[in-house]
């Protein structure tokens, strides 16, 4: 699941938020955020008693009285369309959605934070059936690791949308991108008759930190971010690394029949990206298109994570090395 799932999430995260939409900019919304925020926001004595009267969850995810304005109008511009009989507008880069407790996008926090279990949930299960002296052991909690905390920041991201989490969701899931080069990496080069190359391990591992840390800074530094380059460099790496792992599970699908499952993988996302291209308004404006790839990228870990313990097994029972040689990963 390690290339299209990233090639997919690098398209995602990387279309732009525009600064403006035909939602933002009509005369129904601004009329309403106009008179939102004369009544509400003008002074600090209305702050003030805007600020005692917000519940502290939606405090916490950094509803102000501006936000809560743009908000409450929204939803007004929305019925006044709905009653006019026109299509349903997005405002500021994206479709209106229902709030639930104060998270922005519900659905999407929601299916990320279980793709994250399901990581952890797999894992274990990885850790319960393979012994910790089996090749790739390590390399697939790394792996976890990683992929756990780019499914964290997605779902704070959706949760709660500032320039910050935007960022670190951005960039935990160029990290996720870049770690499925570092598993075929190991597996197609390091590994050889059941022995590590820890050269090749260490020498992967540095490559893909420096291109980790080119790519941030140089993204970190601009005045403003660039959404287009980001896009491309997840793109590439992406690509990479689904060429790398379909040429290498057809290669040897013969002997090993188990690498079925991630060319699996690879089917179910290119159908998920479909979901992608036809852009719709939410469903009980809840559930858009980009919530549902996060469903249904969801039960992909599990076949990801089968393999991979069907994989360590495979390669322990060729192994023969002692523990301390294959201990790293």
């Amino acid at each position: 699941m390690v290339y299209w799932w990233q090639v997919v999430s690098s398209l995602l995260i990387a279309l732009p938020l525009t600064l403006a939409s035909p939602g933002d900019i009509s005369s129904a919304f601004q009329g309403y955020h106009r008179s939102c925020f004369a009544r509400r926001c003008s002074s600090p004595a209305l702050l003030e008693e805007f600020a005692d009267g917000q519940p502290l969850y939606l405090q916490l995810l950094g509803w102000d009285c501006t936000s809560e304005c743009k908000y409450s109008s929204m939803w007004k511009a929305v019925d006044k369309f709905q009653e006019q009989g026109k299509g349903i507008p997005q405002f500021f880069g994206k479709w209106p959605f229902v709030r639930v407790w104060g998270i922005q996008e519900p659905a999407s926090a929601i299916f990320s934070l279980l793709n994250g279990i399901g990581h952890l949930y797999m894992i274990i299960k990885l850790r319960r059936t393979v012994p910790p002296s089996a090749p790739m052991y390590y390399a697939w909690h790394l792996y976890c690791a990683i992929a756990m905390h780019a499914w964290f920041w997605s779902t704070i991201f959706h949760a709660c949308e500032t320039s910050f989490t935007e960022i670190m969701d951005y960039f935990s899931a160029f990290s996720l991108n870049l770690s499925g080069l570092f598993l075929i990496c190991i597996r197609s080069l390091a590994l050889r008759h059941g022995r590590i190359d820890h050269r090749v391990v260490f020498a992967a591992g540095v490559v893909l930190c420096l291109i980790f840390w080119r790519h941030t800074s140089y993204l970190y530094h601009l005045q403003r971010f660039d959404y287009g380059y980001n896009m491309k460099i997840n793109l590439l790496a992406g690509l990479t690394s689904t060429i790398w792992w379909v040429s290498w599970c057809l290669y040897h699908i013969r002997r090993k029949p188990y690498l079925i499952g991630p060319v699996k993988c690879i089917i179910a996302a290119n159908l998920l990206l479909l979901l992608e291209l036809g852009d719709f308004p939410p469903i009980w404006w809840t559930f858009d298109a980009h919530s549902l790839w996060h469903a249904g990228t969801f039960p992909l870990v599990f076949i990801w994570y089968s393999f991979a313990i069907i994989d360590c097994k495979h390669l322990h029972s060729m192994c023969t090395l002692t523990l301390p040689q294959t201990r790293w990963f």
